[in-house]
């Protein structure tokens, strides 16, 4: 069909609620050959979602039911699929859109799910859109299907550009997003073999002026930086960044060379946007720790955005849901796990068989998780997968009048009946909130562990969180507060000091404070508060305004950052593994990395939300007279019951911690024995990567020093006594054999553990 017919069109297309009102002929589809969107637009309607059958417009219904590739349609049928591809991008992945057939077969039609209609809504709302889902599970895919739209049907004299991994993935995806075209009905198709380009780096639809373009990464930082440059187009799509050479440098001379070619599409009323579609990478890279840093500072996606009511309150939104100065950044982070797709358990699981990944590769992969080599994650392995796949959708997005996004994971109706009837601890890191660390919110069920509630607060006046802030105490009567002093934590205290006695609220009940925490060393102190508030002096919250608030010291005291970290992070996790669910909290945990003994996150990423949720718990777990604040210590994770997750972690821990054990063992023995000092030194870097790996129980002495010099010992004992002699155990391995065997650890230190401790 002639391409001046697609260029003569004006572009239309149903993406909020007001946009029906201005199609009033238009309908939804129920009646889709493609119910995999009626099933999409049941979910959205589950979550809450208004708008949820934008996917299932029909701009001319006369389209109902008429199969587009048909062999018998009429030259007005034609005409009319013809309008709404152009017009309806919806129709086009509904009813058009085909997915190439693999290994013989024929081509099915394109399953919408969660992630790529997440896509293409928020390409076409022109937001930055990072899109990181695990293999097999058609991210790319999506985004050729895009691509095979924007070409044939909805631009004009457009350049398209592709920045990808390699070589072979440029051959790959040039080759996919042809037999993309090619399945495309015979009358629809604008591509021309005689006249447009056919080879393995660009494709041309000449009818259309349109050319895409593929692009692999420069090994030089100065050839990496022409590159970028020489990306000036609207659109496009880097795919697998984390993983390419001098991405921050590409990518950053892209983004800013294409704003001339942006401008001029704006005002034409056409399509742009910037797309990254990857795996999770490796933040210990520079060039995935770059691409982890823009990620961190976008939005995280929430289908509650559908219910924006245009593009502009949909970017105030986005912004206020972001980090990042002047206002934050319209980018959002699509994160998408199997559940999430619409897979099951056991396809994730037959997915790992078929793929023989392993560790940081599988981690990666198949859960999301952004790796970082060398700097491991303090957590078992069992536990952070247990988090992972904890993750849920929010239940309830909660918008204050001053714009405060709360994350809620309890239906809205049942919140007001939920936090009156139940009891729950807040905790909360503040930052300056100028667009850099986030203020944390996080709110926990002290009865279930679960996650209720959770917001991160970026770019707004203190003064203004401060009084929001108040008003959740006035409406939850239910909940004990410990905020972190450090930073403007103080402000904040000093703030909710001053107004809640005002509101009626007492302050030493609702806020945790050390008066009631060392009520046992300072009695007069901790007696002066137990008197009616209107019967107290009226400086007293003058005078221990001090005392309020979770006071972050340094080195190792009762309230340092390196205790929250060690103690309370692995008996949060080990509890609460199961009902982490916030998809912030989640990534924030699993990115944690320790170096040189000191956990933290990793560079261009941020813990606030995990430093909320260690508060919650180190109130739980570390609070003295927890009664002073309405806590029943006795209901204190009551509602994990008998056969809780914890204890299954116990086991798969153990298991796993077993086998670190066996391997040790084994590698010490090949160490002993070993001559080659090449060999030894691969040995002995695999024995101190498995000595992190190592979690000791109470009771249990290890020094992997000691342990090496048992090894070098016994090799200079062995070239001393001869080879007769390399036959005998020493009796340093034997103990030690017996200490790694599979009998458990002794509470009580044996006499080889004494003789380790003293070697140490």
């Amino acid at each position: 069909m002639d391409g001046v017919l697609f260029g003569s069109l004006r572009k239309k297309m149903i993406l909020f609620l007001e946009d029906w009102y201005r199609y009033p002929n238009a309908i939804i589809d129920t009646k889709t050959s493609n119910q995999s969107y009626v099933r999409l637009a049941s979910v959205y309607r589950k979550m809450g979602v208004k708008n949820n059958a934008f996917c299932l417009a029909l701009i001319n219904p006369a389209l109902q039911g008429l199969d587009p590739f048909a062999p018998d349609l009429t030259i007005e049928e034609m005409a009319a699929v013809a309008v709404e591809v152009k017009n309806n991008p919806w129709y086009f992945m509904r009813e058009i859109a085909r997915v190439p057939p693999i290994g013989g077969g024929g081509s099915t039609p394109f399953e919408g799910n969660r992630g790529n209609v997440a896509l293409f809504w928020c390409f076409f709302n022109h937001v930055m859109t990072f899109l990181i889902q695990i293999r097999q599970t058609g991210k790319s895919l999506s985004t050729d299907l895009l691509m095979t739209l924007l070409m044939n049907f909805r631009c004009e004299n457009t350049e398209i550009n592709l920045l990808t991994k390699d070589e072979t993935l440029r051959k790959t995806n040039i080759d996919r997003l042809k037999k993309c075209i090619d399945e495309l009905p015979p009358y629809l198709i604008q591509r021309n073999p005689k006249v447009d380009t056919n080879n393995t780096e660009a494709i041309t639809i000449n009818s259309m002026g349109n050319i895409y373009k593929t692009h692999v990464p420069q090994a030089s930082e100065k050839g990496a930086y022409k590159l970028g440059r020489g990306l000036t187009s609207p659109i496009m799509h880097i795919d697998e960044s984390p993983f390419q050479p001098n991405v921050q440098i590409a990518v950053g001379s892209a983004l800013a060379a294409t704003g001339a070619a942006v401008d001029k599409v704006k005002a034409n009323g056409g399509d742009y946007g910037t797309i990254f579609t990857t795996t999770a990478g490796k933040i210990d890279d520079k060039d995935g720790a770059f691409i982890y840093g823009l990620l961190q500072a976008a939005a995280i996606w929430t289908e509650k955005f559908y219910d924006a009511k245009n593009q502009q309150e949909l970017e105030d939104m986005v912004r206020k849901a972001s980090r990042g100065e002047r206002g934050g950044v319209y980018r959002v982070n699509i994160t998408l796990n199997h559940r999430q797709l619409g897979k099951t358990d056991e396809w994730l699981r037959e997915k790992l068989e078929a793929s023989t990944a392993s560790g940081d590769d599988a981690n990666r992969d198949y859960f999301n998780m952004w790796t970082a080599g060398s700097l491991t994650n303090p957590l078992p392995i069992a536990i952070l997968k247990a988090i992972t796949n904890s993750v849920q959708d929010v239940k309830h997005t909660e918008i204050s009048p001053q714009g405060y996004v709360t994350r809620w994971y309890i239906e809205e109706e049942e919140i007001e009946q939920r936090m009156a009837e139940g009891r729950f601890v807040m905790g909360m890191d503040t930052s300056e909130a100028s667009g850099g660390d986030d203020i944390s919110l996080y709110l926990q069920d002290i009865e279930t562990l679960e996650t209720i509630a959770a917001g991160t607060y970026n770019e707004t006046n203190l003064i203004t969180f401060c009084e929001w802030l108040c008003s959740w105490f006035a409406r939850f009567s239910t909940f004990t507060a410990n905020i972190e002093r450090r930073s403007t934590g103080a402000t904040v205290l000093d703030y909710l000091l001053l107004m809640l006695p005002a509101m009626g609220i007492d302050p030493f009940e609702r806020l945790f404070n050390k008066v009631v925490q060392d009520y046992d060393e300072m009695p007069d102190r901790f007696k002066e508060i137990q008197v009616p508030m209107g019967r107290r002096p009226a400086d007293i919250y003058v005078r221990y305004k001090k005392m309020f608030g979770f006071t972050t010291s340094g080195g190792m005291g009762a309230t340092s950052r390196a205790l929250l970290y060690s103690e309370s992070l692995q008996l949060a996790a080990k509890r609460g593994c199961t009902v982490v669910h916030d998809k912030t909290l989640i990534e924030q945990i699993t990115s944690l990395v320790s170096k040189n003994g000191r956990i933290d996150h990793p560079a261009g990423g941020h813990d606030d939300m995990v430093i909320g949720w260690l508060l919650s718990n180190w109130l739980l777990t570390k609070g003295k007279m927890l009664s002073f604040y309405g806590i029943d210590q006795r209901r204190i994770g009551a509602a994990l019951g008998g056969a809780t997750e914890e204890q299954v972690i116990d086991r798969q821990t153990r298991q796993e911690q077993q086998q670190i054990r066996e391997q040790i063992e084994t590698v010490y023995e090949q160490l002993s024995k070993e001559s080659n000092e090449w060999i030894s030194q691969r040995l002995e870097h695999q024995l101190r990567m498995l000595d992190r790996k190592l979690v000791l129980e109470q009771g249990e002495i290890f020094s992997l020093d000691t342990l090496l010099n048992n090894a070098r010992e016994k090799k200079r004992e062995r070239m001393r006594e001869g080879a007769s002699n390399r036959r005998n155990m020493p009796q340093s391995y034997n103990n030690m054999h017996g200490h790694f065997s599979d009998r458990p650890p002794t509470m009580s230190m044996n006499a080889y553990e004494r003789r380790f401790l003293r070697a140490a």
